[in-house]
């Protein structure tokens, strides 16, 4: 027999943390609520709501189960009433409340603040995957330059694509961000020895390459800038390469940067043209 007392201590137990230790992160807010992809169906639009004020779920997906904590329990792992409670005993012990947030956290913020990594691993969150094929970009090549890195800003709990430089530094990506962790540099991919050397402004557009050619890999090495104001920093690799090929936005920022290869005095081939009635290549690729 359970003590109302304890029960009533049971069912404190925030539902978001409990979600979290079994790798499931919330996508968005509606009004007062987080929304996650459904842990118990596949979906394309998330539709688990939590009420963090009132600790309840709702999915409407399947028959639109609901509840409270050990409600929860019950509908993930077909738990009895009992089983749910003890292991809900066990898990208070260890666990510590992460606080989320989506609105807070304002572009290029991360790096005015205080960035704390704390894991880095493969892809398997469920928005991260969804935010990748939004850019068109499959698993199967995402994956083979993209990790799953989880950060916190003043305390705050994120998670992004993350994207390794040459020194160690990431770039952040995910659907409600857009940054990067220090050191900021660019990032170099090792090729065949053809001499050309391909020039990405960002990740995106080397994907949508990779993703356009059905290809992992480019035939030759490449260099991703991560920023336009670091290309200077690549002359002395370029240097050594017969010839560049620059792919480059479509904006007076791109065409200024082309201009400066050329400047260098460096064989440039504008591939630009292969998307010249869009932005970027990402853009040209998701159109298609």
């Amino acid at each position: 027999m359970i003590a109302s007392q304890e029960l009533e201590r049971i069912k404190q137990i925030a539902i978001t943390d409990y979600l979290l230790s079994k790798g499931h992160m919330p996508v968005k807010t509606a009004g007062k609520q987080l929304v996650y992809y459904s842990p118990c169906h596949e979906e394309k639009t998330p539709s688990f709501l939590v009420d963090p004020v009132k600790n309840v779920f709702h999915d409407f997906s399947g028959e639109g189960q609901k509840g409270d904590i050990i409600r929860l329990l019950q509908y993930l792992h077909g738990y009895s009433f009992v089983k749910a409670i003890r292991t809900l005993q066990k898990f208070t012990s260890s666990q510590e409340t992460v606080p989320f947030s989506f609105s807070g956290l304002k572009l290029n913020q991360a790096a005015k603040n205080s960035v704390e990594l704390i894991s880095i691993q493969s892809l398997r969150n469920r928005a991260l995957l969804a935010y990748l094929t939004s850019r068109r970009i499959s698993y199967e090549v995402g994956s083979h330059y993209l990790q799953e890195v989880h950060y916190t800003v003043d305390n705050k709990h994120y998670y992004a694509l993350g994207f390794q430089n040459d020194k160690g530094g990431f770039e952040l990506r995910s659907q409600y961000f857009k940054g990067a962790t220090s050191p900021k540099w660019f990032t170099t991919l090792p090729g065949k020895q053809t001499g050309v050397i391909n020039v990405f402004e960002g990740v995106f557009d080397f994907l949508s390459c990779c993703q356009h050619h059905n290809a992992n890999r480019l035939n030759n090495s490449t260099i991703i800038l991560n920023s336009l104001s670091l290309l200077k920093e690549t002359l002395p690799a370029l240097d050594q390469c017969r010839s560049v090929n620059a792919f480059f936005d479509n904006d007076a920022a791109g065409k200024k940067a082309l201009e400066k290869l050329k400047q260098y005095g460096l064989s440039v081939t504008n591939c630009s043209y292969l998307y010249a009635s869009y932005k970027d290549y990402n853009t040209y690729y998701m159109q298609q």
